[in-house]
């Protein structure tokens, strides 16, 4: 299976979570950018965005997964699991599915993300 360049795009994405790369992330998302949390928090514009991920600078998030990776034109969504602390100290594990939308199709950079991430039971 061939992989597109927006598919290698959005795995250096994920790298960039996984590892704790607020640099790369916010290199490439707009001045505009809205990212939701869906049923926790929605943060509009480049400043806002990078504020919300300073605390995740450096940090490196264990057993970070990318089950899947679709993407279609300027539309990317990305499906993984992953091991994070909660507020408690306590380790969880979470299953995440992130929506992407670029500004333009070719070279674009990050416009609009919806992240939809649920504590799950390890089976």
């Amino acid at each position: 299976m061939t992989i597109t360049k927006n598919q290698e795009f959005f795995q250096k994405v994920n790298e960039s979570f996984a590892n704790g790369d607020v640099d790369f992330l916010m290199d490439h998302v707009t001045e505009d950018i809205h990212w939701e949390m869906v049923g926790e928090i929605k943060v509009q514009g480049k400043q806002k965005v990078s504020e919300m991920f300073e605390p995740m600078r450096g940090e490196k998030i264990e057993n970070y997964v990318t089950h899947n990776i679709i993407t279609h034109g300027n539309t990317a969504v990305i499906h993984g699991s992953m091991n994070m602390p909660k507020e408690d100290g306590s380790m969880a594990t979470y299953a995440f599915c992130d929506l992407y939308k670029l500004d333009k199709f070719k070279n674009g950079k990050i416009k609009e993300v919806k992240a939809f991430l649920i504590e799950v039971n390890e089976a």
